[in-house]
């Protein structure tokens, strides 16, 4: 029997086509281990294992935590059409605006909001609602289902 410990499966594909084949390409590509990318995430390495062979596919929130975690668009990331070209122009950590607060100088101030619960700002009626994590979320995916831009903003 061989062996067990960190072992390569098999070589990175030049062009991935499948979602597994992106997503463990641009894990790889970041120097990520997959339990990094699981700890990253918050979810168990298994997950991102299961991601990478193409046994289970992440939910839709997931692959937009993955697309933010790699700095490449959603639709680039699940459709794969230009992914290599997009991957190559994917901007490093260090240059991260949002790291280092707006260029332009711009700035959002949030209410304060109670521990585990989210600040919803709706900017069309001007409301603001202090609401759970699960609610503010469905309410991020009616209005984007209706077609209104949607942000997320954590601070």
């Amino acid at each position: 029997m061989p062996p067990r410990g960190p072992y390569e499966t098999s070589p990175l594909p030049s062009h991935p086509r499948t979602l597994a084949e992106r997503l463990r390409w641009l894990r790889k590509e970041s120097g990520l281990t997959q339990v990094e990318l699981s700890q990253s995430l918050g979810c168990e390495q298994a997950m991102v294992s299961s991601w990478e062979v193409g046994r289970t596919r992440p939910g839709a929130v997931t692959l937009g935590a993955l697309a933010k975690h790699y700095r490449i668009s959603l639709a680039v990331l699940d459709t794969g059409i230009g992914f290599m070209e997009e991957a190559a122009q994917r901007p490093q950590p260090e240059a991260d605006p949002a790291a280092e607060g707006a260029p332009d100088g711009s700035t959002l101030t949030l209410p304060p909001s109670p521990p585990g619960r989210v600040m919803l700002m709706d900017e069309r009626t001007g409301t603001q609602t202090s609401t759970d994590a699960a609610e503010a979320m469905a309410a991020l995916l009616r209005a984007l289902k209706k077609g209104r831009r949607a942000w997320l903003v954590m601070k």
